[in-house]
């Protein structure tokens, strides 16, 4: 399990993540799986964006994660998979 980073926003069903110093942004590929640090499923890797120095990432949320559950994601650190 590696830190992808912290999340920054959450809109409907995607999250936006600032990647993580350490991130390897060569084991980043699309449809990679996210997961909090209680290993729950969130999404997966939609688009990697932003300066190369500071990326960002969006994550598509799977369909089970509802409202309440997507406002505590805030500022958590998630993780590859």
């Amino acid at each position: 399990m590696k830190r992808l980073g912290t999340v920054l926003h959450a809109i409907d069903n995607l999250l936006i993540v600032r990647a993580d110093k350490t991130l390897d942004l060569g084991t980043l590929n699309p449809n990679s799986m996210i997961v909090t640090k209680t290993l729950r499923k969130l999404g997966k890797v939609k688009e990697l964006f932003g300066p190369e120095q500071n990326p960002y990432i969006s994550v598509k949320l799977l369909n089970d994660i509802k409202g309440p559950e997507i406002a505590k994601l805030k500022n958590e650190r998630v993780y590859l998979a």
